[in-house]
């Protein structure tokens, strides 16, 4: 499993998705703390996450995503699972 800094691509598509600064995002940063990231918000991001890292995300996995730290280990685990296949 290889380590991955996902931190700048993140924060760059929560910024363009939510309209807020990247610098404005931490691993803490939760559903509701953010005013656009409702459930129209979260399908945007989830599109947005598809096209950057060309990943598949399930609907259970959907759910997970509470915080960045959240989507972070998703994005990771999907990403590591692609490379071994």
């Amino acid at each position: 499993m290889r380590e991955i800094n996902l931190d700048p691509a993140i924060k760059a598509i929560f910024g363009q998705v939510f309209e807020v600064r990247p610098e404005e995002i931490t691993n803490q940063t939760r559903r509701g703390d953010l005013e656009r990231w409702d459930s129209l918000g979260h399908l945007v991001l989830l599109e947005a996450l598809r096209e950057e890292f060309r990943i598949e995300i399930e609907p259970e996995q959907a759910l997970e995503m509470e915080t960045v730290g959240d989507v972070k280990r998703v994005v990771t685990t999907l990403l590591n699972e692609k490379d071994s296949r």
